[in-house]
Parts: C-alpha cells; sequence; structure tokens
C-alpha cells in the first residue's frame, strides 16, 4: 500500500538522518528552497531560471530581471523560511498568520494579507473564486471546518491547500499561498516539503477541479502522496549511500 510504503520512507530518512553530516541536510534544504520557487513561480520562456534563482538569493539583486520579479522571488524564500518555522514552532495555522504569510509573499508589490474586494476569475479554470462579498464569510467557514477535520495528517494539508485555492481569498499569490499552506501541515507533522514541478502542472489542476467541483479530495491527496514518495526517494537516493 501506498500509505505504509510513505510511511517507511519516512521512518527511514529519521534513521538516515541521524547518521549524516548536519551541513550536508542544510544543503539539501537550501537546494529544494531553489526548487520550490522555481516551480512555484509561473511558468513560460520568461521565467526566472532555476540559477538566476540562486544567484538573486545571493546577490539580492539581479539587472535582468524587473524589481517586481525579484521582489517575488525573494518574498518566496522568505515566506518559506517563515512557514518552516512557525510549522516547527507547532503554533497553529489561524487567520492572522496566514494573512502573515500572504504579507510576506507580496511585501514590496502591494498591500498584503487584505481580502479582495473585487471578484477574479482563473483562467480555464471550471469552477471560478466565489463572489468577493463571499469571501469573509467562506474563510470563517474554512477555518471552522478545518477545526473540526478528520484525516489524517496528509488529508488535512490537502484539504487546507485545495480549499484555499478553491476560494481564493487575496487578488493575487493565491497560488503560492495554498503551496506554503500545504507544506506548514507537512512540515508540522514531520513530513518533507513538496514541491509541484512544472511537467506536473496540467495533472495538479485536474485533480484540483475535482475537489472544487465535486468535493472530492481523493485524487489530489494521491496526487500528493505519489510526490512525497519521490521526494523521499530522490533525498534517500542522495543520503543513505
Amino acid at each position: 500500500m501506498e500509505k505504509d510504503l510513505l510511511e517507511l520512507e519516512r521512518q527511514h530518512l529519521k534513521n538516515v538522518r541521524e547518521e549524516c553530516d548536519p551541513q550536508q541536510i542544510l544543503e539539501l534544504e537550501e537546494k529544494f528552497t531553489f526548487t520550490y520557487t522555481y516551480d512555484a513561480l509561473g511558468v513560460g520562456e520568461n521565467r526566472m531560471s532555476y540559477e538566476d534563482i540562486k544567484r538573486i538569493s545571493k546577490a539580492k539583486a539581479l539587472p535582468d530581471y524587473s524589481e517586481r520579479e525579484q521582489k517575488e522571488i525573494l518574498n518566496h524564500i522568505k515566506a518559506f523560511a517563515y512557514v518552516k518555522e512557525e510549522a516547527k514552532s507547532g503554533r497553529p495555522l489561524n487567520e492572522e498568520k496566514l494573512k502573515d504569510i500572504h504579507e510576506i509573499l507580496v511585501d514590496g508589490i502591494f498591500l498584503g494579507g487584505v481580502y479582495r474586494n473585487v471578484n477574479i476569475s482563473i483562467f480555464g479554470a471550471t469552477h471560478q473564486p466565489p463572489d468577493y462579498v463571499k469571501v469573509y464569510d467562506r474563510m470563517a467557514k474554512f477555518f471552522t471546518n478545518l477545526e473540526h477535520f478528520k484525516g489524517t495528517p496528509l488529508e488535512v494539508a490537502t484539504y487546507a491547500h485545495a480549499s484555499i485555492a478553491k476560494i481564493h481569498p487575496f487578488v493575487d499569490a493565491n497560488g503560492r499561498l495554498a503551496k506554503l499552506v500545504l507544506n506548514f501541515y507537512l512540515i508540522q507533522n514531520d513530513f518533507l516539503p513538496i514541491s509541484i514541478p512544472v511537467e506536473e502542472i496540467k495533472t495538479y489542476i485536474e485533480k484540483l477541479e475535482i475537489f472544487k467541483t465535486e468535493k472530492d479530495l481523493k485524487p489530489l491527496t494521491e496526487f500528493f502522496r505519489n510526490l512525497l514518495i519521490k521526494r523521499y526517494e530522490e533525498v534517500l537516493q542522495i543520503l543513505d549511500i
């Protein structure tokens, strides 16, 4: 069973990490941060390269890109660091913390942490976000449902992610926010964080749309489970020599 496989991989990595050089672990985590940021910041021919993301994380500025592009990269790296810190602290995700994450994501670009007061649409999506007047009510209901949600840690993480993606509470950066929330719950429950590779985006959107239209969380949960297993396999292949 894949669930058992995931648990075995997680325990295996826990044992391997105890024997590893801490510096090697830090280097792997840094590499993931760059990969995650690369995957999270859009698609297309003009996107910032993985190597340039590494460069800007050190130099804090690259003349080849617009100010907004550079801020989005640096903000995402900072937001992920904040999410990791908060998740490891054991403190729960609440509305204030969600808004704080969003503020970090869009710092210096536009006012973050404020629910949208306009209607938005998602190109190509079957389900469109609710009218802006319903956002406050939907978010309040989301946090209530999240508090009482019954399921595995992965199911909770998937539900939180999918619900935010469905509501799209902010004007922009909802996708990045939803992925950070997914990783908040994974890290808090002692799982590795995951990234959605560019080549898997189409499949991801298909699974997410199933939840939005049919309220069926299983396909998306299974999708994330497979990404997790693959991530563990890749990390173990590097560390378990």
